[in-house]
Formats: structure tokens, C-alpha cells, sequence
């Protein structure tokens, strides 16, 4: 499976994803093509700038260089008072987040591109390291734990896994493998699953299967009867949500089956997928998928491999 791209939304696997930018959002702002590095440290303090106009237009600039200036993440970590003031705009869509007015309030693009910016610093190695330590991650489960699904409010749960998706982009960290487990983070998850876009569904389901990539992530999986079954009910919930689907997404559908051929190399999972097998894996319903995705069918093969390996012992 591929890496995380450099553009959070565009592929999960093999193939891309069509997801909002931070300019469907924002304000017509002059975006400047090639800033140099006093540019981009200007940017950074106009964050601060109590003009409105100044400060937004600062962070979308910001925003559309994130991935073309390597230091950026470093430069934001230790600019005085730029991450409280990043984690104050997070804070400040709490209290709205359990009603749609706000998002016709214009408010939640800003909190989006500042998620964004949270990506490049959860990606960035050193900086990865700082955001941990500070637990920086605890501000952004009540944004994925969101039981509204309208659109701006949808983005913000988005941008929020993404930064969870960030902190395990190749290679894989295990400390931040660690910390998602340690708090929880597969329980935050779970509301998207099951409520989210497909595009919130993809990116759960990716941050899954990269825990499910370590020995000690998919030991954490499978330890418990109890979040084995959870883990593979959600699993069997997006293969229905999928079936329903006039255009499955393919995106979707291969970390799925990836998920399960990683859960099979433990033999209590082995167990229960035997017991209950995902049967729309197994059977023809997304031949179609299976087609189009190679990767895919060497997961079905790996997944029945292991289960007829419990039957033979």
C-alpha cells in the first residue's frame, strides 16, 4: 500500500481521493507563488496580527506552502506562542460543535486550515516528537467525536483523523503508534465509521491499518476478545456501507482488505474470523474491486491462507 501522499486527500492506497481543499473554504486571499523564508516567517507572525484579514490571509498562505518548505513545521513549533495560539482556534469550535448553526457561521475553515497546519507538524520527525510529548492529539478527539455529519463539521472531524494519519505516514513511528493505543484513539474512530463520509471512513480505516502494521499494534487488536469483535464488526459495517454503493471506493475497499489479512496472522483472531468469516470478502460481491486492485486480491488470498491454516491444525 502506497504511502500517505503529501495532500492528505488524495490516496489512501492505490487510488485518489476527491476531497475538499482549505481554498473551498477560505476567502479570496492573494496567494503568493514562491515566497522566500522571510516570507514565510512574516506569515508566521501574522498569525498573530488582530487585523482578521491579515491574520487568514497569513494562515492560507501558510497552508498552501505546507508542503514545499520542509522547515515550516519546525519554524510554527517554535515560533512564541504560534501553537497556543493554533490550539486556542481548535478550543473555540467546542462549545459549537454539537449544533449546525455554526458551521454558517464562516468559523470553521479557519479551525480546518489550522488542522492542516497540525498535519505538517504531526508528519514532520522532529516536530512528531515535540506534538507527542505535549499530547497535543487529546485537543482533536472531540472533533472526530462529532455526531453531526453537515458538510463544514464533516471537514473538521477530517482534518482531525488527518493529523492522527499524519503522525503515522512511512515509516511508522511506534511511539505514536504507542499513544493512539494508550489513549484510545481507535474509540474516536469509530464514530466515523460509522457516521462519517466515505473520505472520514478511509482515513479510520487507514489509521487502523497502520496500527494493525506493527506487532505491537495488531497484538493490541487482538488481545481482547472484546475489541477483536468491535474492530471486525466496524470492518463488516463498511463492507455493507460499500456494497450499497453505486461507486465503491476502491480506496476504502483495499485498506479494508488489508486490515484483514493483518488481523489473520493472530490465531485468537484467526478464531473468530473462522467462526465469522467476512463473507462479502469471500464471495463475489466485489469481484469487481478485486479486479481493479491486485493488492487487494493478494490480501484475500493471505486472509484465506490463514484461516484454512486454522482448520488444518
Amino acid at each position: 500500500m502506497a504511502n500517505l501522499p503529501d495532500s492528505l486527500y488524495e490516496d489512501y492506497s492505490t487510488s485518489k481521493l476527491t476531497l475538499p481543499s482549505a481554498s473551498s473554504f477560505a476567502p479570496t486571499t492573494t496567494v503568493v507563488p514562491f515566497p522566500d523564508m522571510d516570507t514565510i516567517i512574516q506569515w508566521i507572525n501574522d498569525l498573530h496580527n488582530e487585523i482578521p484579514f491579515v491574520s487568514n490571509s497569513a494562515l492560507q498562505n501558510l497552508v498552501t506552502h505546507r508542503n514545499t518548505y520542509e522547515i515550516l513545521p519546525l519554524l510554527l513549533w517554535k515560533s512564541p506562542c504560534t501553537m497556543t495560539m493554533m490550539l486556542q482556534e481548535i478550543v473555540k469550535i467546542y462549545p459549537h460543535i454539537s449544533t449546525p448553526v455554526h458551521s454558517r457561521e464562516g468559523k470553521p475553515p479557519r479551525a480546518y486550515n489550522i488542522l492542516l497546519l497540525f498535519q505538517c507538524i504531526a508528519h514532520y520527525p522532529e516536530t512528531r516528537g515535540y506534538f507527542l510529548k505535549a499530547e497535543m492529539p487529546h485537543y482533536l478527539f472531540p472533533l472526530m467525536d462529532i455526531n453531526l455529519t453537515d458538510k463544514p463539521i464533516e471537514c473538521l472531524r477530517l482534518g482531525a483523523l488527518g493529523v492522527l494519519a499524519h503522525m503515522l505516514k512511512a515509516p511508522i513511528d511506534g511511539a505514536a503508534v504507542r499513544f493512539l493505543m494508550d489513549n484510545g484513539a481507535l474509540r474516536y474512530c469509530t464514530k466515523a465509521i460509522e457516521i462519517g463520509s466515505t473520505e472520514s471512513k478511509t482515513v479510520s480505516v487507514f489509521i487502523l491499518n497502520k496500527i494493525l502494521s506493527t506487532n505491537e499494534g495488531l497484538q493490541y487488536c487482538c488481545v481482547l476478545a472484546d475489541r477483536f469483535f468491535l474492530i471486525d464488526g466496524l470492518l463488516k459495517k463498511l463492507l455493507v456501507y460499500l456494497s450499497s454503493m453505486t461507486n465503491p471506493s476502491p480506496s476504502l475497499f483495499n485498506l479494508i482488505a488489508g486490515c484483514y489479512a493483518k488481523l489473520s496472522q493472530k490465531p485468537r483472531a484467526r478464531e473468530g474470523l473462522w467462526r465469522f468469516p467476512p463473507v462479502m470478502l469471500l464471495n463475489g460481491t466485489f469481484a469487481s474491486l478485486f479486479a481493479e486492485d491486485p493488492d487487494a486480491v493478494n490480501y484475500r488470498k493471505q486472509l484465506i491462507r490463514n484461516m484454512q491454516s486454522k482448520v488444518m491444525k
